[in-house]
C-alpha cells in the first residue's frame, strides 16, 4: 500500500495536480488552530517552558462578527489578545492596551503582542498598531488558552496557527503566512459528545486470599422463617396473586418442564419459596443460610448460588368467577433474569430482562376444575462476574464488571462500593405473580396526560391514551368507561368505539369531552411545597353486553417543565423553557439527544435543541443566564429547589414489599427532600413509584446502564429496548416520575441512546430524556469523601449537581446491630466490609483526620461514634445550606450520593438499613425545611431561604454563646423574603467575635409576624479546625425531660419536653425510644434529634411509631452522659 501510495503522488505532481500544503511557520512553538461557534467552551493547550517575563503572542483570527464590548481571543494564562468594539486589543489583569486596528468579520488578520518586560506592543497584519508601557507579571498558569469564555460569551470565528512563545518574535515574518483554511484541521470549541474508548471488567481473578476480610466473629446460625401458609390465590382488585410457591435449584431436580408442572408431580425435598422473592431471599428465609447482611456471613454463602438454573412451581384451583370462552392471563411482573414457562405440561413461552413483564394466555390449558400447576424455570443473568470482599488490605475494589453487559438487570449485584457481591445476582422471581380473566377486549397500560391551562393554576386538562387489544380475530364495538375520582367531585366519561383486530389507543381528550378541564384542580405537588394529591382512574372496556375488562390506577394532576440551556442550529446556546407536554400536543420534538448535537461549552454539556421546535409554543426564550447550562425543574410553574438524594437499591437482596419499604419513603419525607433518583433502574417496582408519589418525591429515572469509559455497556440492544418499552408503558402515569436518564454517569452507546430517546417520545412525550446523568446541563459527580464544611458554599457540587456525598456513620445502636462485638473496634474488615472505605471514592481517611483535629481521635467505639455525629451533622447540614446559599444564581439541585442505604452500612447514607437515624438525617432535615434561617459559611453571615411561593415577613432573632455559655450577642433583623426566594445576606457581627473568643454557640430563630417560629438552627462554630477541641471545656450537661404518650390516629406518639436546666449549651442531644428490654423501636419518626439547647431553653420533640407495651426513653448527649427514663 505505501508503494502504490508513493506512485500516485508521484504521478499527481507531475500532473500539476497536488494542491498547496498548508503553511509552515517559522516558529518553534506549537502552533493551534481552533473554531468556535456561539456555544462553545475555551480550549486549553500546554506552553512552552519559560519564565514568561517576556512574550509573543501571535496568529491569525477570522472573527465571525465584530466584537461587541470586550471579547478575549487567545493569549496565555489572563493576558490575551482581544477584540474591544471591533479593535485590535491587548487585555490582562487591570490592563487594556487598545489599537485603532480593526478586526473585520469574516476576514483573516495576522494579530499579535509582544511583551519585553516594559512595553506591550501590538501589531496587525505584521505592522505595529499600538504600544503602551506596562507592567505584566508573569502568568501563574503558563497554559494557552483559545476562545476563553467570558460568562456564556467569547469569541466566534477562526483560529489560525496561534503560539506563544516566552521570548518577543519578529512578527512581520509570522504575518507573511496566510492561513489555507481548506487545508487545516480546525479543533472545535463545541466538540461532541464522544463514544465510550475504553472499560473495566471487575474482577478478573479470585482476589488473593491473605486480603479476604477476617473476623474473631463466627458465622452467624441460619435462622427458619415461617413459610407462607395462605391459599394459593390472593385477591388483589381485579386480580388474584399467586402467592404459594415451591423452589428448587435446577440441577437438583431431573425431570422437565412438561412433568414439574403437572399437578400431581411430587416436589418432594423443594424450599417453600418466599414470592416475590430472589432465590437467596428464600434460601436464608428457610434457614439454609445465615443472615447475609451481618458481619461477614455473605462469605459463607456460596458463588455457586449465580451459576444454575432454579425451578419455581406453583398449584392453584381456577378461580370460580372464571367462565368459559375468556382469557385468562398470568403475568409474571418480574422475573431475574430469564423464565421459561409452563403449565399442565403445555410449554407457554419465555421471557428475558429482569424488568419486563411476561405475560401468558392460559385459557386453552387451565382445567376449569380441580388443580392446576404452573412452572417456570429460571435462569441467573448469563455473566455474573466475580466478587471481590473488601477489607482494609484488599480495600474498595471496583464498581462492578462483566455483569454489565447483561443489563437490563441488578448490574450492582455483582458488588459496588456500598455493597458487597450479592451471592444470586438477584435470581427469582422478584415481582408477583398475577391472574388475570378478560373477554376478547382487554385494557393496556393507560397514559394519563395533565397540563395546567392557566397560569394561575386554576384549570387543568387531562388527556387519556388506553392501549385496547382487540384478541377476537374480528372486529367488534366496545365500550370505554372512565371514572375519576379524588377530585372536588368525580366525574364519568364513555366513548364507543369500532375495534380492529388487533391493538390500538383510544383516546380521551378535553375537546371530546369537557368534563376532562377541570376547575381548580386539587395538584401533586413535591415534599415541601404542597399535598402530593392522588386522583384514581377507573377504566372499563364492555363489550357485548358485559364487561371485557377492568383497570385502575393513580395519577396526579400536576404539570412539569425545565430549564434548559439549548444548542439551537446555528450554534447559539439559548436558555429556555421547555415544555414537553405542550411540545407533545403540537407533535414537536425539542431537545436532541445524539452524540453529534451533545455540545461542551462552559461549566459542561449542553443539550441540542431540535429546528422543529424553535419558534414554537413549546419553548420560552428566558432571560436569565446566570444558571447556565444548567437544568431547573418546574412543577406546576414553580421552580423547584431539588434536594434529595441516590437511591441505588431500596434493598440489596429486592425485598421490596411495601410495608418494608414505606418507612424509608417516609423517613425521607420528614428529611424534608423532595428528589430521589432510580439509580441504574434497579428500584424499577410498582412499590417504589406508588409510595414516591404518596410522599411527594420526584424521581430521575434511570436505565440500565452505567459509567461510560468505566463500566461495560449493555450488548444485547433490543433486549433492553423491549425491557425498557414494557417500563416506560408500565409507570408513565406516576406522577413523581419528571425525568428519564438513559445512563449513569454518560450517554448510552448511539443506538441505544436514540432508541431509548425515540422511545420517551413515542410512549410519554412529557417527560424529558437526557443520556446522561451527569454533566449534561447537569454538574459533574462528586465529590464523595469528606471535605471541609465551607467547601460546600464555595466550591463543590455547583448548578445542579446528581451526586455529592461524604462518610456518614451510623448510630453505635445500628453498628452493633451490623457486625459482631469482637469486630466493632478498631474499626477493621467487618467495618470495612460494610463499606467502611480504606481507598476509593469515599475513602475515610479524611473523615477520621479531621474529627482528630476537632475533637481528637476516638478512643473507644462510643467515643468514635460520639464525635463522628457532629461531623455528620456539620457536613450533611452545610452541603445543603451550600446550595441555599447560591440557590438560584448558581445552584438549582443537589442530591446526595446517597440517602438510601441498600443494606447495612457505614457509608453515604442519612438513615440506617433497619430504619435508625443519625446525625446526617437531621442535619439534613434542618438544611431542607421549606423555609429556613441559616448561617453561611465562610463569612459567617446569615439568610433565610423560602422555598414555597408565599412571601415571607418576619424576624431574624440571633443570640451568641460562649463555651461557659454566657451570651455575648444578641440581636433581631427584620426580613421579607419572596416566596421561591432568599434573603439578602445579614451581616451580624459573629466573625468578629469568633475571633474574640475562638468558639461560639449561634442560635438562630426567624420568627414569623405574630411570632411564630418558623425556623430554628444552632451552629458551634470556631476560628479554627482544632479550635473545637474546645467543645471539650463544655460543663456536663444537665437537662431536664418530661414525657407524654398519647394516640396519633393508628399510631402511638410520645410528646418529649427538653429543658436545658444547666448553666453550659447542651450539644447534640440524642433521643432513643426503647423497649422495656432496652432494645431499639424501630421505626421511630422524631420530629428532631440531636438537639442544642442554650442555657433555659426548652424543645418539644415528638416521636411517633407503632409500638405498644412498655417504653423507655434514652438521653445521651455531647456533654450530657445517658441517661434512662421510663415513658409515661
Amino acid at each position: 500500500m505505501v508503494r502504490h501510495a508513493a506512485v500516485l503522488l508521484a504521478l499527481a505532481v507531475l500532473a500539476g495536480s497536488v494542491p498547496a500544503a498548508p503553511n509552515p511557520a517559522p516558529n518553534a512553538a506549537p502552533q493551534y488552530n481552533a473554531e468556535f461557534p456561539a456555544a462553545a467552551d475555551v480550549i486549553v493547550k500546554p506552553a512552552p517552558a519559560g519564565s514568561w517575563a517576556a512574550f509573543t503572542l501571535a496568529g491569525w483570527v477570522k472573527p465571525a462578527a465584530t466584537s461587541v464590548g470586550t471579547v478575549p481571543i487567545a493569549g496565555i494564562g489572563g493576558s490575551t489578545v482581544c477584540g474591544v468594539d471591533g479593535q485590535l486589543a491587548f487585555c490582562a489583569d487591570g490592563v487594556q492596551v487598545r489599537s485603532p486596528a480593526p478586526l473585520p468579520a469574516s476576514r483573516w488578520t495576522h494579530v499579535a503582542a509582544t511583551y519585553d518586560g516594559r512595553r506591550l506592543t501590538l501589531y496587525a497584519d505584521g505592522r505595529q498598531v499600538a504600544q503602551q508601557a506596562v507592567k505584566l507579571e508573569p502568568p501563574a498558569d503558563a497554559r494557552l488558552v483559545l476562545g476563553p469564555r467570558v460568562g456564556q460569551g467569547g469569541f466566534v470565528g477562526r483560529i489560525a496557527y496561534f503560539a506563544a512563545t516566552p521570548a518577543v518574535q519578529d512578527t512581520a515574518a509570522l504575518a507573511q503566512l496566510q492561513p489555507n483554511e481548506a487545508l487545516i484541521n480546525f479543533e472545535t470549541g463545541s466538540p461532541h459528545w464522544p463514544l465510550q474508548t475504553r472499560q473495566m471488567l471487575g474482577q478478573v481473578a479470585p482476589q488473593d486470599a491473605a486480603t479476604l476480610p477476617k473476623s474473631t466473629t463466627p458465622v452467624g446460625t441460619p435462622v427458619a422463617k415461617p413459610a407462607y401458609a395462605g391459599p394459593a390465590l390472593v385477591k388483589d382488585g381485579g386480580a388474584f396473586a399467586l402467592k404459594a410457591w415451591s423452589m428448587q435449584a435446577a440441577p437438583q431436580v431431573r425431570d422437565d418442564g412438561a412433568r414439574i408442572s403437572q399437578p400431581d408431580y411430587a416436589a418432594r425435598d423443594w424450599y417453600r419459596a418466599t414470592v416475590p422473592g430472589t432465590v437467596l431471599t428464600t434460601l436464608v428465609d428457610r434457614g439454609v443460610y445465615p443472615d447475609p447482611a451481618f458481619g461477614l456471613n455473605n462469605l459463607a454463602i456460596p458463588e455457586a448460588l449465580n451459576k444454575q438454573n432454579y425451578w419455581y412451581r406453583a398449584t392453584f384451583d381456577t378461580p370460580a368467577t372464571f367462565r368459559a370462552g375468556r382469557h385468562l392471563f398470568v403475568t409474571f411482573k418480574g422475573v431475574n433474569y430469564a423464565g421459561e414457562v409452563w403449565l399442565n405440561g403445555h410449554r407457554l413461552g419465555g421471557m428475558k430482562g429482569a424488568f419486563i413483564r411476561g405475560t401468558f394466555d392460559i385459557a386453552r390449558y387451565v382445567k376449569p376444575r380441580g388443580a392446576n400447576a404452573l412452572a417456570i424455570l429460571v435462569s441467573p443473568p448469563p455473566h455474573p462476574g466475580i466478587p471481590h470482599e473488601e477489607s482494609v488490605a484488599a480495600g474498595v475494589g471496583e464498581n462492578g464488571g462483566v455483569l454489565a453487559q447483561d443489563g437490563p438487570t441488578f448490574i450492582a449485584s455483582e458488588g459496588w462500593d456500598w455493597i458487597p457481591s450479592v451471592r444470586d445476582r438477584n435470581t427469582g422471581l422478584w415481582q408477583d405473580v398475577v391472574l388475570r380473566a378478560t373477554g376478547d377486549v382487554v385494557l393496556g397500560d393507560a397514559h394519563v396526560i395533565t397540563a395546567l391551562t392557566k397560569a394561575d393554576r386554576s384549570e387543568a386538562e387531562l388527556a387519556v391514551d388506553v392501549p385496547v387489544t382487540n384478541l377476537a380475530g374480528q372486529a367488534v364495538t366496545a365500550t370505554l368507561r372512565a371514572h375519576i375520582t379524588g377530585g372536588a367531585k368525580p366525574l364519568a366519561i364513555a366513548k364507543t368505539v369500532r375495534l380492529a383486530p388487533g391493538v390500538q389507543t383510544v383516546r380521551l381528550t378535553a375537546r371530546e369531552f369537557p368534563a376532562l378541564r377541570i376547575a381548580q384542580p386539587k395538584l401533586w405537588w413535591p415534599n415541601g411545597y404542597g399535598a402530593p394529591h392522588l386522583h384514581t382512574l377507573a377504566l372499563t372496556a364492555a363489550q357485548g353486553g358485559g364487561v371485557s375488562d377492568e383497570a385502575t390506577l393513580r395519577f396526579g394532576i400536576r404539570s412539569v417543565t425545565y430549564e434548559l440551556s439549548l444548542v439551537d442550529g446555528g450554534g447559539n446556546l439559548r436558555r429556555v423553557e421547555a415544555d414537553f407536554t405542550k411540545g407533545r400536543a403540537l407533535g414537536v420534538r425539542i431537545t436532541d439527544a445524539r452524540h453529534e448535537a451533545l455540545r461542551k461549552v462552559p461549566n459542561g454539556w449542553a443539550t441540542g435543541l431540535r429546528a422543529e421546535a424553535e419558534n414554537t409554543a413549546a419553548i420560552r426564550a428566558l432571560p436569565e443566564t446566570e444558571l447556565a447550562p444548567y437544568l431547573v425543574i418546574k412543577v406546576n410553574g414553580v421552580r423547584i429547589a431539588a434536594r434529595g438524594g441516590n437511591w441505588g437499591m431500596d434493598d440489596w437482596m429486592k425485598r421490596v414489599d411495601r410495608a418494608r419499604l414505606e418507612p424509608y419513603f417516609r423517613l425521607h419525607r420528614d428529611a424534608n427532600v423532595n428528589i430521589i433518583r432510580n439509580w441504574v433502574g434497579q428500584n424499577t417496582q410498582d412499590s417504589f413509584f406508588e409510595l414516591a408519589d404518596e410522599y411527594g418525591l420526584m424521581v430521575l429515572n434511570d436505565f440500565w446502564a452505567s459509567t461510560q469509559d468505566y463500566n461495560v455497556e449493555p450488548q444485547d440492544v433490543d433486549l433492553f429496548m423491549r425491557n425498557a418499552r414494557d417500563v416506560v408503558q408500565r409507570y408513565r402515569h406516576h406522577p413523581s416520575i419528571v425525568l428519564w436518564f438513559g445512563r449513569n454517569e454518560g450517554v448510552p452507546q448511539p443506538a441505544l441512546n436514540q432508541a431509548l430517546e425515540a422511545l420517551v417520545y413515542e410512549l410519554d412525550g412529557t417527560r424529558w430524556y437526557t443520556g446522561s446523568s451527569n454533566r449534561v446541563n447537569l454538574q459533574n459527580s462528586g465529590p464523595y469523601s469528606w471535605k471541609e464544611p465551607a467547601s460546600y458554599f464555595t466550591e463543590h457540587a455547583k448548578g445542579f449537581s446528581v451526586e455529592v456525598g461524604t462518610p456518614s456513620f451510623p448510630t453505635v445502636e445500628a453498628l452493633r446491630a451490623t457486625v459482631g462485638a469482637a469486630d466493632q473496634w478498631p474499626l477493621a474488615d467487618a467495618v470495612a466490609y460494610h463499606d467502611w472505605h480504606p481507598d476509593g471514592n469515599g475513602a475515610v481517611q479524611p473523615f477520621i483526620d479531621a474529627l482528630a483535629v476537632r475533637y481528637g481521635a476516638g478512643k473507644s467505639l462510643e467515643d468514635f461514634e460520639r464525635k463522628a455525629q457532629l461531623l455528620n451533622y456539620d457536613s450533611h447540614r452545610a452541603i445543603f445550606e451550600g446550595m441555599n446559599a447560591g440557590l438560584w444564581k448558581e445552584n438549582s439541585g443537589r442530591m446526595l450520593w446517597m440517602t438510601q442505604p441498600a443494606w447495612p452500612s457505614t457509608m453515604w447514607q442519612i438513615l440506617s438499613h433497619d430504619y435508625d437515624t443519625h446525625a446526617a438525617f437531621y442535619g439534613v432535615k434542618s438544611a431542607a425545611e421549606p423555609v429556613h434561617v441559616q448561617m453561611n459559611l465562610p463569612d459567617y453571615r446569615l439568610m433565610v431561604v423560602n422555598n414555597p411561593a408565599a412571601q415571607v415577613r418576619g424576624t431574624v432573632h440571633v443570640e451568641l454563646f460562649d463555651v461557659k455559655g454566657r451570651r455575648v450577642g444578641l440581636n433581631d433583623f427584620k426580613v421579607a423574603v419572596d416566596g421561591v426566594g432568599t434573603s439578602a445576606p445579614i451581616e451580624a457581627g459573629i466573625h468578629a467575635l469568633l475571633r474574640e473568643h475562638g468558639l461560639l454557640f449561634v442560635r438562630l430563630e426567624l420568627r414569623g409576624e405574630d411570632g411564630t417560629v418558623l425556623s430554628r438552627n444552632a451552629y458551634w462554630p470556631s476560628a479554627t479546625p482544632a479550635g473545637q477541641q474546645a467543645l471539650h471545656q463544655l460543663a456536663a450537661g444537665q437537662v431536664a425531660v418530661a414525657t407524654e404518650r398519647r394516640r396519633d390516629g393508628d399510631e402511638h406518639q410520645v410528646r418529649v419536653t427538653l429543658r436545658n436546666s444547666g448553666t453550659a449549651p447542651l450539644l447534640a442531644a440524642k433521643l432513643t425510644l426503647t423497649n422495656d428490654a432496652g432494645e431499639r423501636v424501630l421505626p421511630v419518626y422524631y420530629s428532631d434529634n440531636y438537639v442544642t439547647l442554650m442555657p433555659g431553653e426548652t424543645r418539644v420533640v415528638t416521636a411517633t411509631h407503632g409500638r405498644e407495651g412498655p417504653l423507655r426513653l434514652q438521653v445521651r448527649g455531647w456533654n450530657l452522659a445517658e441517661k434512662t427514663i421510663d415513658v409515661h
